[in-house]
C-alpha cells in the first residue's frame, strides 16, 4: 500500500495521524502532476487527495472510506470503540466535523490569505456562523471522556484535530478567540488531545506545511 497526499490536507492527515496511532508504516506520495492532474486521476478518478493505493492494483479514494478500510484490514490497536453508542457518538463527530465544521471554516480561509483584500464584514459573518459548530461538537463530546468518543483515541479524534488545527490559526489570524477555550469540553479535548503521540507528529508535519505555504506565498 502506499498513500497519495500532502501534508497540509486536513483529509490526509487524518489517515496519518490513524496510521500512526495503529503503528502502520506506508509510503507517502505526492499526487504526480498535482492534484486534479490527468496523471493523478488516471490513478484516482476523483483527483482528489487522499487516496490509498491498495497491494492488489486498486485504489481507495475519500478519507472516511480509507479510516473504515485500515479498521477492518488492521483491527489492532483499534480506533473504534467497543460498544454501539460510543461508535455512533464517533461517527456522528466525523459528520459534524466534515458536513458543517469545515465548510464554515474554509470560507474564511480566503480572509486569512489576502489580508490586504480583508473584510471585517466577512470574517465576523464566518465567526457568527462558525460558532454554533463549536458548540455542536462539545455538545457530542463523551462526557467520560477524555478523548471524543471515549476513553481511547478513535476516528473521530483523528478526523476532528485537522480541522481544528487550521480553526485555532484562522482564529488567531483574524483576531478572534481561540475556539477551543469557547466550550469547557473542547478545551479539555484539545489538551489531551495534544499530548497523544499519533497527533503531536501530525501536528509537527502540518506545522511545518503551513510555515512553508506561507513563507511562499510571502515569498
Amino acid at each position: 500500500m502506499k498513500l497519495y497526499q500532502l501534508d497540509l490536507s486536513p483529509f490526509a492527515a487524518r489517515v496519518r495521524a490513524q496510521l500512526y496511532a495503529k503503528g502502520i508504516e506506508i509510503p507517502f506520495v505526492e499526487p504526480p502532476g498535482g492534484l486534479g492532474s490527468d496523471a493523478y486521476k488516471r490513478i484516482n478518478p476523483i483527483g482528489k487527495i487522499p487516496a490509498l493505493a491498495l497491494d492488489d492494483g486498486g485504489v481507495l479514494p475519500e478519507s472516511s472510506v480509507i479510516a473504515e478500510y485500515l479498521e477492518d484490514r488492521f483491527p489492532s490497536p483499534s480506533l473504534r470503540p467497543v460498544n454501539s453508542e460510543d461508535r455512533a457518538r464517533m461517527r456522528l463527530l466525523v459528520q459534524i466535523g466534515d458536513q458543517y465544521l469545515f465548510p464554515a471554516l474554509h470560507d474564511l480561509y480566503p480572509q486569512v490569505l489576502d489580508p490586504k483584500a480583508r473584510d471585517q464584514g466577512v470574517v465576523d459573518a464566518g465567526f457568527a456562523r462558525l460558532a454554533p459548530q463549536y458548540a455542536l461538537v462539545a455538545r457530542f463530546l463523551s462526557a467520560s471522556g477524555p478523548y471524543a468518543a471515549g476513553a481511547q483515541l478513535s476516528l473521530a479524534d483523528t478526523a476532528l484535530y485537522p480541522i481544528f488545527f487550521f480553526a485555532t490559526r484562522v482564529h488567531a489570524a483574524l483576531g478572534g478567540q481561540d475556539p477551543t477555550a469557547q466550550h469547557t469540553p473542547l478545551a479539555a479535548w484539545w489538551k489531551c488531545l495534544a499530548e497523544h503521540p499519533a497527533i503531536q507528529k501530525v501536528d509537527a508535519e502540518m506545522t511545518k506545511a503551513l510555515a512553508a505555504m506561507m513563507a511562499e506565498r510571502t515569498g
